[in-house]
């Protein structure tokens, strides 16, 4: 690639990326999978170690005959500079029959993987640092370098720094083809984009991802505020503080100081912003910084931001502190004036929430203005962002964690803003959403049933197991199968459906949607049906997955209105209703009662409830339920002063007695007795937000840390905070062996290398490392199994922390262990990861078929009885 300078002549450009590209595939995947590992190359040594042969033939279940070989594609360069370099690939195999395979698979058979071979060459006699975004990639390799996460998503939040010296840079790509990443209509291609840019050095502020609130008349809407931070040097930086450059605008780091990165590190800086005068509507501030090994303070570019008044009625940008110790944002519509002139200044109206769909920003026009055609309604309309445009997890661990987050944050508005109308419920929500937000909805709907006046999911997904099958990941053993499935149960709404019997749900779906195949909401109202309590289904004849109004339709207007009417009553709870557990940390109440654990995290919970109309009794039958307890708010539902709970008479405390916290047990002898001690609530045992499977590690209170055990490890680390920031826009602290986890707020991840754990290791956790002999798992009956030391060994599981927190151990025997372990750091939905696995060489083209041992955690934390064990 040649470039032209003001005279005419040609110049060599400083980055050019190769527009020709080698393939090799594709081969089998299934949906998900590739975090495991699964490929098949490196059976072979990987693709890395292949040299481009021609007459090479590859064992393929796609194509015909069973083999691939080595074909060259095009890319298409463009935007070429000074100052890097762009290259678009759109990867096909049309030898492949495409139609048949999705015949008997599909849209599962619609999803592959395969290489690609090309290169980033770097001119002149000086080496470079390059700021590489990889587009719709999952994985990659620059000069044998592995890069695991990429950026399947297309965020562009966190590329990879690179530092090349001059010369041909080979770059492997692996192309992994996702049906909900990339659509499953028209011919399976894989488009993915390669940006390398020129580093400028030193700490890039991305001002264009720059997050503060609207301003809402003369005030802004909130204080919190975020600017993602990358350090492009090859040492440390610190960060010392943040300089507003105009008096109207104070700025304050919310940050311990010096807040550091890692070479190559991106974090998000959070800040308060406070306007302290009307003179200006511009923003502009600049940032100090230190290099770890230099005095010399230095400054950022400018970043700056103008504020255009928007009126309080009108939706605009609340930003609000998420649990993760990060800054997110929604949008929020308040009461209209006719509503306001309808209703008294003293009721408190209930919240509409409303989940957008994968790949759509609350801030959008689209989003922002969904509900437009309805907007006397009487409720605080609010659209959370889930943190990202694909809510970071489907709606779920992380990314509902931040619904709730912008719904305390709406009484911090009312007191920010001095509104004067009507307050706010913050407990009753009518929740509603299109797409992957219909999917939340479902999940909504499943988990905190008490918090629901009724329910609009459109257009959603029943669940990530039913929408592209799993059917093509490679062979198990059937319990490793199971474990597998049992790690996603909490998502499986299909199976908890009973739990919101009662309350009011208008589903809407299109005859023609071919993107969420309108077989998941016939499935669903079926279901529906079969717990007694049927609900409303509108199917529109000939309707796409998406048209303007979707949310607005004459049916969804009506039934708005009319649940909003109504709903200081609330649904009336059923004399008869069941609760169905499989999670209890992510599980709101149902009728009053809360679920803290179960006897075994290999089944889900059930309880059902009989209320009597004459009398302060309950009959409670339980099924894999451990411990539970009455939530304290008041739910429609009298609490009982006597239960037979599985045959077993309890009498409750009196009401005069209610002010100490107790729990119903059950005993080793399955009969149950009322608990006054609290102190179950220990290190010992798994209660809120530990619950779970490996996700768990999601639900922090305060910014992860990733602690790494020595040097050879730091690269893994900025792996694992980079995937963390780029799916989730979550902060992670990079910290060496010499801060203990205990030192942390939030949940901690600690690597590992070698024939060692991370100190301290919790009390008869029962798995260890005994450097003579391998990594030991103590099963459910006592007995220890020993996997001894061998290239690939390695292991992802969970410790406790005190307070709740938890503590993801990523070790590996050697490199290969370690990065094969870090893999299942939670970055996409659908995977699986149970509590606990010990990976072997093999789950690199085997993926979870190869691993020697995985499965959960009880509320003991002991190994399960269902667990695999090799």
């Amino acid at each position: 690639m040649t470039l032209q300078d003001g005279r005419g002549n040609s110049n060599p450009a400083p980055i050019s990326i190769s527009s020709h590209w080698d393939v090799l595939g594709p081969f089998q995947v299934g949906t998900r999978e590739a975090s495991w590992g699964s490929d098949p190359l490196e059976y072979l040594g990987g693709f890395r170690t292949l040299e481009l042969n021609k007459d090479a033939v590859y064992r393929s279940s796609l194509a015909p005959n069973g083999t691939v070989s080595w074909s060259r594609q095009q890319g298409h360069s463009w935007n070429a500079g000074v100052d890097g370099c762009e290259v678009t690939l759109s990867i096909e195999f049309p030898h492949i029959d495409w139609a048949f395979l999705q015949s008997v698979y599909g849209w599962a058979a619609l999803q592959y993987q395969a290489w690609a071979r090309g290169s980033v060459s770097i001119d002149g006699e000086s080496a470079q640092t390059v700021v590489f975004y990889t587009d719709s990639l999952l994985e990659f390799w620059v000069d044998n370098k592995s890069y695991y996460g990429g950026d399947f998503y297309s965020y562009r939040r966190a590329p990879v720094v690179l530092h090349l010296h001059p010369g041909v840079h080979r770059i492997d790509l692996r192309l992994v083809r996702d049906d909900r990443a990339m659509g499953a209509i028209g011919d399976p291609k894989v488009h993915i984009r390669l940006d390398a840019q020129r580093s400028k050095g030193g700490l890039a502020v991305i001002g264009d991802q720059l997050l503060v609130p609207d301003m809402v008349g003369t005030r802004l809407a909130s204080h919190f505020a975020s600017v993602p931070v990358r350090n492009e040097e090859e040492e440390w930086i610190d960060i010392l503080s943040i300089e507003s450059m105009d008096d109207s605008f104070e700025t304050i780091l919310l940050k311990d100081l010096p807040f550091r990165l890692a070479p190559g590190q991106s974090r998000p800086l959070v800040f308060l912003l406070s306007a302290q005068s009307q003179k200006t509507s511009l923003l502009s501030f600049r940032i100090t910084y230190a290099l770890a090994r230099s005095s010399q303070i230095l400054t950022s570019p400018l970043v700056s931001r103008s504020f255009v008044p928007l009126s309080v009625h009108e939706p605009h940008k609340l930003t609000f502190l998420h649990p993760g110790g990060i800054v997110s944002y929604a949008i929020l519509r308040p009461p209209s004036p006719e509503a306001l002139r309808e209703v008294s200044k003293s009721r408190a109206l209930p919240i509409l929430l409303n989940l957008h769909g994968a790949g759509l920003e609350a801030d959008s026009q689209q989003v922002r203005h969904m509900l437009d055609t309805v907007p006397d309604l009487h409720a605080w309309v609010l659209f959370p962002t889930g943190v990202t445009p694909w809510s970071a997890d489907d709606w779920h661990t992380w990314g509902f964690t931040d619904v709730e987050a912008a719904i305390r944050a709406i009484p911090e508005w009312i007191d920010t803003v001095a509104w004067e109308g009507p307050t706010v419920d913050v407990d009753r929500w009518l929740c509603s959403g299109h797409s992957n937000g219909g999917q939340g909805t479902w999940y909504a709907l499943t988990h905190w049933p008490d918090k629901i006046i009724a329910s609009v999911p459109v257009s959603g997904y029943s669940s990530i197991q039913a929408y592209v099958p799993f059917h093509l990941w490679y062979e198990a053993e059937p319990r490793v199968t199971s474990i597998l499935q049992s790690s996603l149960a909490d998502y499986r709404h299909e199976l908890l459906l009973e739990n919101f019997a009662g309350i009011p749900v208008l589903q809407q779906h299109g005859s023609a949607d071919d993107n969420v195949p309108v077989l998941h909401s016939r499935r669903l109202s079926q279901l529906i049906e079969q717990t007694g309590h049927p609900t409303e289904y509108i199917e529109m004849e000939g309707k796409g997955h998406w048209f303007d109004g979707i949310m607005t339709t004459l049916s969804l207007r009506e039934f708005y209105v009319k649940v909003l009417g109504r709903y200081e009553n609330g649904p009336q709870q059923p004399q008869r209703f069941a609760m169905v557990v499989a999670n209890p940390g992510h599980m709101g109440s149902r009728g009053g009662v809360l679920v803290d654990q179960l006897d075994c995290p290999d089944q889900l919970g059930r309880m059902v409830i009989e209320r009597c109309t004459t009398s302060a009794r309950w009959k409670v039958t339980t099924s894999n339920i451990h411990r539970w307890h009455f939530s304290p708010q008041e739910h429609n539902t009298d609490r009982p002063q006597l239960i037979v709970i599985d045959t077993f008479t309890v009498t409750l405390p009196t009401d005069n007695d209610t002010s100490r916290e107790f729990w119903l047990l059950r005993l080793e002898d399955g009969s149950w007795m009322v608990s006054h001690d609290v102190s179950w609530r220990s290190i010992e045992q798994r209660y809120g937000r530990q619950s779970g499977a490996l996700d768990a590690i999601l639900h922090t209170s305060g910014h992860f840390a990733i602690v790494y055990s020595r040097g050879e490890a730091l690269d893994v680390a900025l792996q694992a905070s980079r995937n963390l920031f780029q799916y989730f826009a979550a902060d992670a602290e990079i910290v060496g062996p010499e801060i203990l986890p205990l030192s942390f707020r939030g949940n901690v991840i600690s690597l590992s290398l070698g024939p060692s754990l991370p100190d301290p290791p919790p009390k008869d956790h029962p798995i260890s490392v005994e450097p003579d002999q391998g990594i030991l798992v103590r099963d459910a009956f006592g007995f220890r199994r020993t996997y001894q030391f061998e290239a690939g060994l390695g292991a992802a599981f969970l410790r406790p922390l005190p307070d709740e927190r938890l503590e993801l151990v990523i070790w590996g025997y050697d490199d290969t262990g370690l990065r094969q372990a870090a893999r299942l750091v939670p970055m996409l939905t659908g995977v699986g990861q149970p509590d606990f696995i010990v990976v072997s060489r093999r789950c690199g083209w085997k993926g979870a078929s190869g691993v020697l041992a995985m499965g959960l955690f009880d509320y003991a934390w002991k190994v399960s009885k269902a667990s695999f064990l090799a």
